[in-house]
């Protein structure tokens, strides 16, 4: 996966920064060293971020790909933050004094403030690698993958030919997708975050993380304190919209036709 061997790569350059640094650092104090010998103890210290670093990016790129409110992401981002930075903390006393064969309290004496404010800027700056991940999907997506007009669904050895035409919704289940129509639903083998580029390329609106919807079957909508927070279909369907799916909604129509008229309210 890209986005494996994108952070592989920057822990290993991180390495080499650090291992370079500190050598001019002890160089500089005339204290005698080698270069294998800091590698070495950069290595171990910096054994949690080859964990925390693919897991920041994947998860912010699946909350940009999901289109994850703002305050539900940052909320993720901040407590997978804290979880990283309390991971160095045990790793330094469990893993990193006892290679040194120091007690855990001095090597934490030693290790300056900025040390751990580089902590969450290192865990910022890996979200935005996220970003550009998903940046990449998309328009790998749009750039290769026409807009199929059709899925097929498996079950055993049959094979059934969905029209996308018919599909007016399509929600998350799980590792399933509900693709619905005005009378009936179908299950299919699929993550929402691999069909949201064909469907928004169809004329779907990502109004919900787990939910899309076909623009042109709006029939109305439920606002409170003057943001969409349900949607209701022609077939009568009713769906939640989120705050960043309010935003899109919005976006979509400010770029169609129908934005010159008002969205219908219900009452």
């Amino acid at each position: 996966m890209r986005i494996l061997f994108a952070t592989t790569a920057a822990w290993i350059g991180l390495l080499v920064v650090f291992t370079l640094a500190q050598s001019l650092d002890m160089s500089r104090l005339g204290i005698a060293h080698t270069i294998v010998e800091i590698v070495q103890g950069q290595s171990v210290i910096m054994i949690p971020w080859l964990g925390i670093f693919p897991a920041v990016a994947i998860t912010r790129a699946r909350q940009a790909l999901l289109a994850t409110p703002t305050l539900i992401a940052l909320s993720e981002l901040v407590m997978l933050g804290v979880a990283a930075i309390f991971l160095v903390y045990l790793h330094i006393v469990f893993v990193y004094a006892p290679f040194l064969d120091a007690p855990p309290a001095q090597i934490l004496d030693q290790i300056p403030l900025i040390n751990w404010v580089w902590d969450p800027v290192m865990i910022a700056l890996t979200a935005l690698l996220g970003d550009v991940y998903a940046g990449s999907v998309r328009r790998q997506a749009s750039q290769t993958e026409p807009a199929a007009d059709h899925i097929i669904l498996r079950s055993g050895s049959q094979e059934d030919i969905l029209d996308m035409a018919d599909i007016i919704a399509v929600s998350a289940q799980g590792n399933y997708v509900a693709l619905i129509s005005h009378d009936r639903e179908w299950l299919h083998r699929a993550t929402l975050a691999e069909l949201v580029v064909q469907l928004t390329r169809l004329g779907f609106i990502h109004i919900h993380r787990s939910h899309l919807v076909r623009s042109s079957e709006i029939a109305s909508c439920a606002r409170e304190r003057g943001r969409v927070v349900r949607l209701t279909l022609r077939s009568g369907q009713g769906f939640p919209v989120s705050a960043r799916g309010a935003e899109l909604l919005q976006a979509h129509l400010a770029n169609t036709a129908s934005s010159r008229l008002a969205l219908p309210s219900q009452g």
